[in-house]
Parts: structure tokens; sequence; C-alpha cells
């Protein structure tokens, strides 16, 4: 419990490790959680609030520790709380990419050394956790031995921090302090390398806005595009699959052509014909196409429009109605002479007497 009381305390201070591992688990689970809220706004600006805050007394924590100007904190609030609110707002997974603004920022500031040097479990503060820490292991460290000669004594000390963490033995006549980071350390060499050239920090300033629109650029374009195909219908599988469906109740008829029944109740007229690069003929829905293939027009004039027009793999042409116009479309066959489609002309002598001797169909002629 006092480990959750040490996430949200404010006057405390946070080592790298701890600040990292915290501001990376709060983009995790922001991620996670809002996608799968996404169809809540309210929720979703909760859990970004309980992150945001989460992530910022955290980076306040760590300000303490360096320590650094408040700037940083404004700063970096700010970065987390717009790219999450634009990822509510715009419910589009590439927006995700934004997280990376407040990240860049959370390694800079982990890049930094700590000052101090008591952390428990990469905390230090008003918060106690001594009592997460097996005392036995060290308990023979604090035993001091007797001695008879107090002069040595005088040269060494024994120095306790004040959580009884950990035990520190320094020697006047070294004066080293082995909790003393070293000089090289790495952070410290890549951010001063890269805060003391001005280019290169523009540069990679540049390079990771340019890399977050052209990320989110792509993610918009394929989503445009598999929503376009969606709606047009011209996607790589759809002819195979239509071509596939489980038509019933199909009827071959005279002039080498043949009806059947949709899974959606629609008539089918299929028909060999020549061989296109298009596999999407006609689409009434965005009117592209073939317009021969836009309606079926019997000889006395009446015209019926069609749903789309595909071709399959094997050179059929399979033309598409609505469910609406079934009844219509098999009378007209079973009375008219003939009829026009896609620039193909067919005939529909002794259309009726086969229609009408047929179970199904039969019940769509009227006398």
């Amino acid at each position: 419990m006092l480990l959750l009381k040490s996430l949200f305390c404010f006057t405390g201070s946070d080592n790298r490790h701890r600040f990292i591992a915290i501001h990376l688990s709060c983009y995790f689970l922001f991620a996670i959680v809002s996608s799968i809220l996404s169809s809540n706004g309210l929720l979703s600006f909760l859990v970004l609030c309980l992150f945001a805050s989460t992530s910022t007394l955290s980076t306040k924590r760590r300000l303490n520790d360096i320590p650094l100007k408040a700037n940083w904190l404004i700063t970096y609030t700010c970065s987390f709380l717009i790219a999450g609110l634009i990822i509510i707002m715009s419910d589009h997974s590439s927006s995700y990419w934004l997280l990376l603004f407040p990240l860049a920022i959370s390694t800079l500031l982990m890049t930094y050394k700590s000052e101090k040097n008591n952390h428990i479990f990469g905390y230090d503060g008003d918060i106690d956790l001594t009592g997460y820490i097996k005392q036995g292991s060290y308990q023979d460290q604090l035993r001091i031995e007797p001695t008879f000669n107090q002069d040595d004594v005088a040269h060494s000390h024994t120095s306790l921090n004040k959580n009884n963490s950990s035990v520190y033995i320094q020697s006047e006549k070294t004066g080293k302090n082995p909790n003393v980071q070293p000089e090289g350390d790495i952070g410290e060499v890549i951010r001063l390398k890269l805060l003391n050239n001005k280019h290169a920090v523009l540069a990679l300033t540049i390079f990771l806005f340019i890399a977050i629109i052209l990320m989110m650029r792509t993610s918009d374009t394929s989503s445009f595009d598999n929503t376009e195909n969606s709606i047009s219908g011209k996607s790589e599988i759809a002819p195979e699959t239509q071509s596939k469906q489980d038509f019933q109740h199909e009827v071959t008829l005279p002039d080498n052509f043949s009806l059947s029944i949709s899974s959606f109740k629609g008539i089918t007229v299929k028909w060999q014909g020549d061989e296109t690069s298009e596999d999407f003929i006609w689409q009434q829905l965005t009117a592209q196409g073939d317009e021969t293939c836009m309606a079926i027009t019997y000889n006395n004039g009446k015209a019926i429009r069609t749903l789309n027009v595909i071709q399959t793999n094997n050179g059929d042409y399979l033309a598409n109605f609505s469910p609406l116009d079934t009844k219509e479309i098999i009378n007209n066959i079973a009375i008219r002479n003939s009829f026009t489609l896609c620039g193909y002309k067919f005939s529909l002598k002794g259309s009726q007497s086969i229609l009408g001797k047929h179970s199904y169909y039969s019940n769509f002629i009227t006398n």
C-alpha cells in the first residue's frame, strides 16, 4: 500500500529507473485502455486524467531529484494531455504516434543523474518504504567489532543513511563515497553531446516531427483505401467471394445465360462474356464502370438498374439486382422477346415455358 501511495507523492524524488518505468507503463496502459473504451469518450477522458496525473507526479519527483526548473513539468503535462485528447477525439489508431512527443521528454529527463543516493525502490521521500527491505541481510554489517586501538578507530567510521537502507563505510585516506555515480555516465554523455550541439537538437526535433506526420498519413491513407474499397466493393477478393456465393435455384435458359437467386434473394444473371482487365465492370453505388451495364433493357424499352456487374476468374459475367426487382425481372424475362445487358443481346424465346415449370420461378409469373 505504501508503494502505491508513493506514486502520488508530490515532495519526494524518483531516480531514473523508477521514473522511466512509471512513464512507459502509463503510455502503454493508456494506449490499451483507451482503445478498449474508444466508444465511450467520458471514460477515455477519465483514463487519460489518471495516467497523466500519475506520470506528472513522477515528473515532479524526478525534477526534485535532478533538480530542474518547473517549466519541464508544464511542458511534459501539456504534451501528454494534448496527445491524449487528440487520440480520444480522433478515435483513430494513427493518433497514438503522438505519444512519441511526451516520450521524448521522458527520455531526456531520464538521462540526468540522481543527486540523491538514498532511494528505496527508486523513491526517496516522506513515505517510509524501509519496511519492504529485509533487515537481516545486512545485520552483520551493522556489528562493530571491539578494538583496543582507538587511534585506528578514528581513521574510519560507519555511516548509516536516514532510512537504514544501506551502510556506507568511508575512509578518511581516500575520501571516496561508493554511492557516487561515475563521471562517465552514459545518459549524461549522450544528453550533453546533444544539447551542446544545437544543430543536432534541431535535426532530431524535425526528424521526430516528420516521422510522426508520415506515420499518421500512411495509416490514414491505408484506412481510407480500405474504407473506399468496402464502400465501392473494389476489393481484390470481392469478385472471387461473390462468384463463390451460395446461389440457389439456378436455371439455364435457351440463349446461353442463366438465372439464380443470390444469398440476399436478388436475381443474378450469369453469362459467358469477353475477358476484361477489370474485375468490377459496373458499380451503381459509385456510378463507375461500363455504362452499358447500368441496366437490363427489354425489347419494349423497360429498363431495370443493376446493383453491380462483376467478372469472375473464369470469365463469367454476374449481374446482380436488388431483391425489390426480383418479381418484375422474372415476369419480363418470361413474357418479353429479348433484352440487352452490357452490350450483349439475349433472346428470350422459350423462357416462359422453362420458368413456368420451375418450382421456384413459377411463383413469380403472373398471367
